[in-house]
């Protein structure tokens, strides 16, 4: 019996710490990792300018394991700090270059979240199918403060984020496999602001 028990507490264990969000950085940008709900990784904030152009940075992650800074080449830096306890983003800046007008910050998903699984780009919650097979380039866009992703499982994450424009586009229009959303954060709407936070969590069927 002992042995029974040990092994159901462990795989209890296990299956809790399996659906434990996990941050990190690599040089690509900041990785939201949560099992079985999903994996992606959200870019180094793209600035767009008034010229439409996009400048990337460079994305270096600290040695602490909580942090990464993005540089840019006008010398203008983002720090990122990141709590996998409190699930919080946080992107910290000041003298943004006079003609910012965007952050865009991109995230590729999978193209198996079209196997019965949904997005709700919206506020009021309500879920939509990602498309089986190609079609049109953007599936959905507007402004809203939350993003939620679900697996054909049941599992997902959601990003809540200060209310700005998503796109949610599929990849197979131009010839990729899978999905991205981009978040575009508005400089010009907050202008007064020199934070802001991305809030994650995890959805559980």
């Amino acid at each position: 019996m002992k042995p029974l028990l040990v092994f159901l507490a462990l795989t209890f264990t296990a299956s809790l710490h399996a659906q434990h969000l996990k941050l990190s950085a690599d040089s690509k940008g900041v990785v939201v990792d949560g099992g079985p709900a999903g994996r992606l990784v959200l870019s180094g904030p793209v600035i767009v300018g008034s010229d439409k152009k996009g400048r990337k940075p460079t994305f270096l992650p600290a040695e602490d394991g909580a942090s990464a800074t993005a540089t840019y080449a006008d010398g203008f830096v983002i720090k990122v700090d990141f709590s996998a306890v409190d699930g919080t983003i946080a992107y910290s800046f000041a003298q943004i270059p006079a003609d910012a007008l965007l952050m865009k910050i991109t995230a590729a998903l999978p193209l198996s979240y079209n196997q019965g699984g949904t997005y709700a780009l919206n506020n009021d919650g309500a879920s939509k199918p990602f498309p089986g097979e190609p079609g049109n380039q953007i599936i959905a866009q507007g402004a809203s403060s939350q993003f939620n992703l679900t697996t054909g499982t049941g599992e997902g994450l959601s990003f809540t984020v200060p209310a700005a424009y998503h796109q949610l586009s599929d990849a197979r229009a131009w010839g990729a496999q899978g999905f991205s959303w981009t978040y575009f954060y508005d400089l010009k709407r907050y202008s007064n602001e020199t934070r802001f936070t991305i809030q994650v969590a995890l959805i559980k069927k």
